[in-house]
C-alpha cells in the first residue's frame, strides 16, 4: 500500500514481522481497521491489476489481503494466510479469469472483477 491510511479506507493500521533492514522483509503482517470496505478492495484491485499486467503473473513476494468483517490482513505470510483462511477470511483476488477448484469457497467481493476466495495455487497466480 502506497499512501495515507484513509486513502485506502482505513482508520488505523499496524505491523508484525521483520521489516527489511540488512536483509530481506519476511513473515510481514498488517492488520489493518477497515471503514469503507469497497474502497480498499477498489484501490487493492488496481494495485494487483498494475502488477499482473507487467508479466500475466504476481510477483511471488507479493503480499496478499485477505479481508474479513471490517478488518483486513494484508501479509506476505503463508503460515499467517493459512490460520487467516482457517479463522474464515478469504484472499481478495483480481486476475482476470481466476476461478478456484471446487471444495473452495469463492464470493463476490465488493468491487466488480474481483473475488474472495480461501484457494491459493502453489504458484502466485500463474
Amino acid at each position: 500500500m502506497t499512501g495515507s491510511v484513509p486513502e485506502w479506507g482505513l482508520s488505523g493500521r499496524a505491523l508484525c514481522g521483520e521489516p527489511a533492514g540488512a536483509q530481506r522483509a519476511r513473515n510481514l503482517s498488517w492488520l489493518d481497521t477497515v471503514v469503507d470496505m469497497k474502497l480498499l478492495q477498489s484501490k487493492a484491485k488496481a494495485a494487483q491489476l498494475a502488477d499482473y499486467k507487467d508479466d500475466g503473473k504476481l510477483k511471488q513476494t507479493a503480499s496478499r489481503l485477505l479481508v474479513g468483517e471490517n478488518i483486513a490482513v494484508e501479509t506476505n505470510s503463508p503460515s499467517s494466510r493459512h490460520g487467516l483462511y482457517q479463522l474464515q477470511f478469504l484472499y481478495l483476488n483480481c486476475v482476470p479469469g481466476f476461478s478456484a477448484p471446487s471444495g473452495y469457497r469463492l464470493e463476490k467481493a465488493k468491487v466488480e472483477g474481483c473475488v474472495l476466495t480461501n484457494y491459493e495455487p502453489d504458484h502466485p497466480l500463474d
